[in-house]
């Protein structure tokens, strides 16, 4: 089974073409599995809004259409592959296993905090649920009381690398705009150790004009602050290599998994953040970065310089497993596991 070709169909959100023109993450991941399967013989179709460019057969949605309405346009073509891949947010694809249609697998993938996405799971014997790490997978088991299977989210090594450039004494914060991401903690961290902060992440989506007014205003206050916004995934190589080191201050947010922080030390970057979430797994304490337990031994270690402790090829080097290519022969292993046991 395993040397067989597959038809799969990976089902991708309506918020994003794919792939992104900027930086981004779930949509990125769904059009990079699509295309890795391609590559390796598979017969593949990928569900994207209009506008998106592939090299797999692709079912265009709406850009910004409801998911239930895009799921319309596709749901009778489901039963035609050998498995699906579903990386959306609200898995339409669901009812046809519920109402007993498709034998076809459903590789529902969970992009978010289980508790955020499900109240229980799907009324099927094996609903196959896919976890982007170890931590949002125990998740699973706690909230749902369900099995499921890990892959982790996979970088381009090849994009994201260390480019020799010398590096300044300003830190980086590099997420949304968004309050799960603390950039707010950010900013007070930066001013109470004096630091030179960047902050730089999506505003346009998220929804919380009064943070994203908050943060530019403590911006112009202090000149040690530098507020710069939505940047494209070139330009955060360059941050990347350019600044000191990266505030990840995930305090409130059971971070599934998180791009960033490897996407930094794929750089050579070395990354602080909260010992909260998919971080213990993607950052190697006092190795690459350093894992805290609050504000205040987050603010410690900038005080004594601890990141000037970290080899940037260590960074390099740990992160590297968590490339686009192992991301890929993932996927294609849970693919024929699914279709020989009927899922988990």
């Amino acid at each position: 089974m395993k040397n067989n070709k597959l038809k799969i169909c990976v089902i991708s959100t309506t918020v994003l073409p794919c792939p992104p023109v900027g930086y981004s993450g779930l949509e990125m991941i769904a059009w990079q599995v699509a295309e890795g399967l391609k590559s390796k013989g598979h017969d593949v179709t990928l569900v994207a809004p209009q506008g998106s460019k592939t090299n797999c057969t692709l079912h265009e949605t709406t850009l910004n259409e409801p998911e239930k309405a895009a799921y319309s346009g596709y749901w009778s073509k489901l039963a035609e592959f050998d498995a699906v891949i579903d990386h959306s947010w609200e898995k339409w694809s669901y009812i046809l296993k519920v109402e007993g249609k498709i034998s076809t697998p459903i590789l529902g993938v969970l992009h978010a905090p289980v508790n955020t996405m499900y109240m229980s799971i799907p009324p099927v014997p094996k609903p196959t649920f896919v976890c982007i790490s170890k931590d949002q997978s125990e998740g699973c088991k706690e909230h749902l009381n369900c099995d499921s299977r890990v892959s982790y989210n996979g970088v381009d090594v090849n994009f994201y690398k260390n480019l020799n450039y010398k590096r300044n004494n300003r830190w980086l914060f590099l997420a949304r705009i968004s309050t799960i991401k603390g950039p707010h903690i950010a900013v007070d961290v930066a001013n109470k150790c004096k630091i030179d902060l960047d902050l730089i992440g999506d505003d346009r989506i998220t929804g919380e004009p009064q943070l994203l007014a908050q943060v530019k205003a403590a911006c112009s206050l202090s000149p040690n602050l530098r507020y710069v916004g939505h940047q494209n995934r070139d330009e955060c190589v360059g941050w990347f290599n350019t600044n000191k080191a990266m505030l990840h201050p995930n305090k409130l947010f059971r971070e599934p998994f998180g791009l960033a922080p490897v996407e930094a030390q794929l750089c050579g970057m070395p990354v602080i953040a909260w010992r909260n979430g998919a971080c213990k797994e993607t950052i190697k304490d006092k190795e690459t970065g350093f894992l805290v337990d609050s504000q205040e031994e987050m603010e410690e270690l900038i005080k004594s310089d601890s990141v000037s402790t970290i080899n940037p090829k260590r960074c390099i080097e740990w992160a590297q497993q968590f490339s686009f290519e192992n991301m890929v022969n993932r996927y294609e292993e849970l693919c024929y596991e699914a279709i020989e046991t009927g899922g988990w």
